[in-house]
């Protein structure tokens, strides 16, 4: 089992040698049996020939990463990082417009291509990654036709599946720091498994969930929510929180969830990264997190096509 600090310098170490264009030393970071999905949804592959082709593809386009939060698993095993990658817009806008994750350009193409999203590596006691995945969606692909300070643009559209997809997270919140503790159970599939943190806490079951989320409701944590990310194949949304903790002792924690749904997009399985370094003991009493911004819209019926998504920033 590795220190926390050592998988976050690991996370810290791979951006930067994407972020140079170093595939050689990237692969030093892996396995040779390493297996990955990136993005999670487009199916898996193995092995540092198929990883190579992927790194490749992403420096011909000269990425630059910026790590916005890493967080660790306290199994010994995981660290998670939520990312910004900006790149040219070629060689991947392309491929990704041929795939249908990005709308083909109707005037001029794009000269930049900018993506939001998590990912997940699980490191051996050898110090490599064993495996590795990207979460990110369609709506976490952003354009610009103004190079890379922008202004980026989303998709003009989202669908009401990835909206509802985005709603378990703000729903949950908004009912847990409410109090209704039915009404977050009620969220989640009877057979939900919860592990708060991965390594620590493992919960099964509605009647278990319910006992946390009482610990958690009225005023003992409040909770603010960063920018979600998803999967292509709509079971995953990942979530960015920033939450202080008032009973029993005041703390602040650093999170971010992975939180897998069924087909009525009910929680299924739940997986909050957390370690003993992304807590801080005490709080002054003004050093409050700002009010989450929730999402109180109705979910769109399936017979809706299409909902307006994506603004310029």
């Amino acid at each position: 089992m590795l220190n926390e600090r050592t998988r976050k310098k690991i996370a810290r170490e791979h951006s930067r040698r994407l972020s140079e264009g170093d595939i050689d030393g990237l692969l030093d970071l892996y396995a040779k049996d390493v297996t990955f999905e990136a993005p999670v949804g487009a199916g898996g592959q193995a092995g540092h020939e198929a990883l190579r082709a992927h790194f490749e593809s992403a420096i011909a386009g000269n990425v630059d990463e910026t790590i916005v939060e890493s967080v660790v698993g306290q199994d010994g095993r995981h660290v998670l990082s939520r990312i910004t990658a900006v790149m040219d817009y070629r060689p991947r806008g392309p491929l990704y417009a041929a795939r249908g994750w990005l709308p083909a350009p109707e005037g001029a193409e794009p000269t930049a291509l900018r993506c939001h999203y998590a990912l997940l590596f699980r490191v051996g006691e050898s110090g490599l990654i064993e495996d590795m995945r990207a979460y990110w969606g369609k709506p976490d692909l952003e354009t610009s036709v103004d190079g890379r300070s922008g202004p980026f643009v989303g998709p003009p559209v989202i669908d009401p599946d990835e909206a509802a997809l985005r709603e378990l997270p703000h729903n949950y919140l908004r009912l847990l720091q409410k109090g209704d503790v039915e009404g977050t159970v009620a969220l989640f599939t009877d057979d939900i498994v919860f592990e708060d943190p991965v390594g620590g806490l493992l919960l099964r079951g509605k009647d278990a969930l319910r006992e946390h989320a009482f610990r958690g409701s009225e005023g003992k944590v409040h909770e603010m929510l960063g920018r979600l990310v998803t999967s292509m194949d709509g079971r995953f949304v990942v979530v960015l929180g920033d939450a202080r903790v008032y009973v029993p002792a005041r703390m602040r924690m650093r999170m971010i969830t992975i939180c897998e749904v069924n087909e009525d997009y009910l929680g299924a399985h739940i997986q909050g990264f957390w370690g003993l370094t992304d807590m801080t003991i005490g709080f002054p009493d003004d050093d409050t997190a700002p009010e989450p911004a929730l999402d109180t819209a109705r979910r769109p019926e399936r017979k809706d096509a299409l909902k307006p998504f994506g603004t310029p920033s």
